[in-house]
C-alpha cells in the first residue's frame, strides 16, 4: 500500500499542471525566384535525324526565328515547334521573336570539328561528256579601223582566164562634123563616051546618119557608085534579085550608074 501510493505521489508531482504548448511549425524562408524568361524552351534536341525546339513566347501570333534563317509564327498561346533536318554548328541554337533573344544548347548534338588537313589531290577523271554548245552572244560593237598593214610581195601572174561573152552591140554614136574639103585631084584621060542608051545615072542628094542606098532597076546592074565627100561604096544584091549599093554616114550624098546586061 505504501509502495503504491509513493509511486501515485511522484507520478502527480512530475505530471504538469496543464496541457503543454504545441510548437509552432518553423516558418520557411523567403527564397527569391528566378524571373521568367520572354521566350521558353521546354525541349531542344536531336532526335531521328531532325531537330526538335519546342517552347513559348510572351503572346500568341509572334514570328520566331531560329538561328537567323528559319521562322514560323506561334500560335495563339505562344507556342512554338522547330522540327526540320538541320544542325547547329556547334550545337547551340539562336531564338529570337521581336525584341527578345535568347540561346538554347542543343541535346544528342555534337559541334563540327576543325577542318583536317587537305588531303593529297587524287587522280584525273576521264573527261565528262561535251556539253552542250550555248546560244550565239550578242555581236560586239565594231572597234576603230587599224593602221592600213605593209604591202606583201605580187604574186605570180595567174593563167589566162577564159574570153567572156560579147557584150550586146552599142547604140551609133553621134554624126562628126564634117571634115574640111580636100583639094582637086588632077584631071584624069577623058573617056570614051557612051551610048546614051546603055547607062542610067541614079543620085541621092544626103545621106542621114545611118547612111544612104540606092538600087538599080529589075535586070540592071551597077556599073559603079560613088560616096560624095568621104566613104566607099559597098555592093549587094536584095532579095528578088535587084542590085544595090550603100555609103556609110556622114556622106553628102551618092552617085550610081546602072545598066542592063
Amino acid at each position: 500500500m505504501r509502495a503504491t501510493r509513493a509511486v501515485t505521489i511522484l507520478a502527480l508531482m512530475l505530471a504538469p499542471a496543464g496541457p503543454l504548448p504545441a510548437r509552432s511549425a518553423p516558418r520557411a524562408k523567403n527564397r527569391p525566384q528566378a524571373a521568367a524568361q520572354p521566350i521558353q524552351v521546354y525541349d531542344a534536341r536531336i532526335e531521328a535525324g531532325d531537330l526538335r525546339i519546342s517552347g513559348s513566347v510572351r503572346k500568341g501570333g509572334l514570328v520566331v526565328v531560329l538561328d537567323d534563317d528559319i521562322s514560323m509564327m506561334a500560335d495563339a498561346r505562344g507556342r512554338f515547334v522547330f522540327k526540320l533536318p538541320y544542325r547547329p554548328a556547334t550545337c547551340v541554337a539562336t531564338l529570337k521573336a521581336g525584341e527578345d533573344e535568347r540561346e538554347a544548347v542543343i541535346a544528342n548534338c555534337a559541334p563540327e570539328g576543325r577542318p583536317g588537313a587537305q588531303g593529297e589531290t587524287g587522280p584525273a577523271g576521264p573527261p565528262g561528256a561535251a556539253g552542250l554548245p550555248g546560244q550565239a552572244g550578242v555581236q560586239g560593237l565594231a572597234g576603230p579601223a587599224g593602221p592600213p598593214g605593209e604591202a606583201g610581195p605580187r604574186g605570180e601572174v595567174g593563167l589566162k582566164g577564159e574570153s567572156g561573152a560579147p557584150g550586146a552591140k552599142g547604140e551609133p554614136g553621134p554624126r562628126g562634123e564634117p571634115g574640111a574639103r580636100g583639094e582637086a585631084g588632077p584631071q584624069g584621060p577623058a573617056g570614051r563616051a557612051a551610048a546614051s542608051s546603055g547607062f542610067r545615072a541614079v543620085r541621092r542628094d544626103a545621106c542621114p546618119e545611118s547612111g544612104c542606098e540606092l538600087s538599080c532597076e529589075a535586070g540592071e546592074l551597077f556599073v559603079s557608085a560613088y560616096c560624095l565627100i568621104q566613104g566607099s561604096p559597098s555592093f549587094a544584091t536584095a532579095a528578088g534579085g535587084t542590085a544595090t549599093a550603100s555609103c556609110p554616114g556622114g556622106s553628102a550624098g551618092m552617085v550610081g550608074f546602072c545598066t542592063r546586061p
